[in-house]
């Protein structure tokens, strides 16, 4: 997974805001709490996707099955 950080971005009527970087890009602005959470949850869902990409399905496919000809094809 690719590394993220939380850096220190400014304040805003008295209250401090951060930023997460992942690779050098922001990719979310919060408070350091909000932060803290969007990066458990961005994990949470990376982790999720993985799980899902190598489990085979367990569902077997649907096959739909068609007529060519119409059931009296010989019947003018």
């Amino acid at each position: 997974m690719d590394r993220m950080d939380v850096r220190f971005y400014g304040t805003w009527h008295g209250r401090k805001f951060y930023r997460v970087l992942r690779n050098g890009r922001p990719i979310f602005t919060g408070t350091k709490g909000e932060c803290t959470r969007f990066m458990r949850l961005h994990a949470d869902k990376q982790a999720k996707e993985l799980r899902l990409m190598t489990v085979p399905r367990r569902r077997k496919p649907f096959v739909k099955s068609y007529r060519v000809a119409p059931r009296r094809a010989g019947v003018i």
